[in-house]
């Protein structure tokens, strides 16, 4: 318990507000007996200044000081303190509360609150030696500290249980959190939090539920990967192995048709397993790329002459755009022609016998922009969202033979942001399709 942040905020709290509330305490206690004094001083003081003219009076009217003492008797009554006269010589010779004949120190009567006469010539000296609070003060003054004692310590009660009630508010939230995030390790991915509030906290909630959700989409991903590759892998896997088993039972022979039918086979394998190589590569950052500045004529050259064969089997003719002699692109000459074939590979297998495909580019500031157009059959507008993922066929119904692994236009994709573009789609249902994706300038 004492590790959680509930308990090392309440802690906290109660240090800083205690610490806060003493020193507001002390700070008014003393300033509240400072300023009590002072105003009893004054007080006080105006009333010992009454009693100075009261004796200065007595002093001119008598010429001397005889028989002050009885003036004093009288007067000192209404006096808490106890006063005493000395004349000019310095000599005691009026005290209202000890006779005349006893000593008083010099530490006594340190308090002059009065000087007797003209200031050239002084009659006497008033003194006042008891500096003491009366009762009823000290009364005063001590039930105004109580009352600041009191309030300091409801205060702190107060915010002790106000922090108690906030720290539980506020963690809250977070121990939900927490529960989910261990559900979540368990493979518990189907996980939601209620945000509650626009602050931080509510702010991580939200960015939790998002990243619940981001991983359920990979484990479903992933999931549905693992059973694409699976799938794929069956077919030519089981076409080769029939015909292995066959060819060993002696039931058939291994003939040229047989032998170019398991080559086939694991001509598909190996193309799968690169493609699977090189997506897993590039999703993770470490595709290498071995970029040179070449001119993007030689790639667009290089990508056609390699499906020539291809394009002249299906009777579709290949239109190139002319393409400036010195439009140079800062790439990876092969990666590049990697991507060319994905796009004109998927036009292939999207267009009809007789159709045409054509390639363009256009420059736009720093960039090179280069266009993949058929008119084939086109994709319906649902399936545009998906064309980019994984094993993905617009015709669900397509073999492996007929449409492709399914991962060309991922890696194609996965390559052109390695190299900082960007790769987009544009295709109505009838009417073609058209693939853009853009390379920097050299």
């Amino acid at each position: 318990m004492i590790y959680s942040i509930r308990w090392k905020i309440l802690v906290g709290f109660i240090v800083i507000v205690g610490v806060a509330i003493g020193t507001i305490a002390i700070v008014a206690t003393r300033t509240t007996t400072t300023e009590f004094d002072r105003y009893i001083s004054q007080d006080k003081a105006l009333k010992y200044q009454q009693l100075a003219s009261i004796l200065s009076s007595y002093y001119e009217q008598t010429g001397s000081w005889e028989g002050v003492q009885d003036l004093i008797d009288k007067v000192g009554k209404t006096y808490q303190s106890q006063i005493v006269l000395a004349n000019e010589e310095g000599t005691i010779i009026g005290n209202s509360a000890q006779k005349l004949d006893e000593e008083i120190s010099k530490k006594e009567l340190s308090l002059k609150i009065a000087t007797l006469g003209s200031g050239e010539d002084p009659s006497g000296f008033l003194y006042l030696t008891d500096r003491k609070r009366a009762e009823i003060e000290n009364k005063f003054l001590s039930s105004v500290n109580r009352s600041i004692i009191i309030a300091t310590i409801v205060s702190l009660i107060g915010a002790i249980a106000l922090t108690v009630f906030y720290s539980r508010k506020t963690l809250h939230p977070i121990q939900e959190l927490t529960l989910a995030a261990k559900k979540i390790r368990k493979g518990e991915l189907d996980q939601e939090v209620e945000v509650k509030t626009r602050d931080e906290v509510g702010k991580l909630a939200s960015t939790f539920n998002e990243m619940a959700k981001e991983l359920k989409e990979q484990e479903r991903l992933r999931k549905n990967m693992v059973s694409d590759v699976a799938h794929e892998l069956r077919s030519p896997l089981t076409r080769s192995h029939g015909y292995l088993e066959a060819i060993k039972e002696g039931s058939m022979e291994p003939d040229e048709k047989v032998i170019d039918s398991l080559y086939k086979n694991s001509k598909m394998l190996k193309t799968l397993v690169n493609d699977l190589q090189d997506l897993s590569l590039a999703e993770a950052g470490q595709l290498k790329l071995d970029k040179k500045s070449i001119l993007i004529k030689d790639v667009v050259m290089g990508a056609s002459e390699s499906l020539s064969v291809k394009l002249d089997k299906l009777n579709v003719e290949l239109d190139i755009d002319d393409v400036s002699d010195d439009l140079m692109v800062e790439v990876d000459p092969g990666r590049i022609e990697q991507v060319l074939r994905n796009l004109l590979d998927n036009a292939l297998s999207h267009i009809d016998q007789g159709g045409t495909i054509k390639i363009g580019t256009d420059r736009r500031d720093d960039w090179v922009v280069m266009t993949v157009s058929d008119n084939g059959s086109g994709i319906p507008k649902e399936d545009l969202p998906y064309i980019f993922n994984r094993f993905y066929r617009v015709d669900s119904s397509r073999s492996r033979e007929t449409g492709g692994s399914g991962l060309g236009l991922t890696i194609a994709r996965e390559i052109v942001q390695e190299h900082g573009g960007e790769i987009t789609v544009d295709s109505e249902e009838g009417g073609g399709t058209t693939f853009r994706f853009s390379l920097p300038l050299s």
